[in-house]
């Protein structure tokens, strides 16, 4: 079972936070290819691109944290 002090414990410790930064900058990437897509699926078309654009940037995130993200974060 898992221990909730333990758990409060690491996340307060900020080198949990430094032993993952590196995967937060490509969460940050992520975060602006979503950004874009949906921003591109809302000048396409004004009803229902934006929501089309963010699903097309979730995939694109996904396929590109499988292909090439999770090597790079170290996690």
């Amino acid at each position: 079972m898992i221990d909730p002090m333990k758990m409060m414990n690491e996340l307060m410790n900020i080198k949990t936070y430094q032993k993952l930064f590196s995967a937060y900058k490509i969460l940050f990437f992520y975060l602006v290819v979503m950004m874009v897509t949906s921003t591109l699926g809302y000048v396409n078309d004004n009803k229902n691109g934006f929501t089309d654009g963010l699903f097309m940037g979730m995939i694109i995130s996904l396929f590109l944290w499988n292909k090439y993200g999770r090597s790079m974060a170290y996690v």
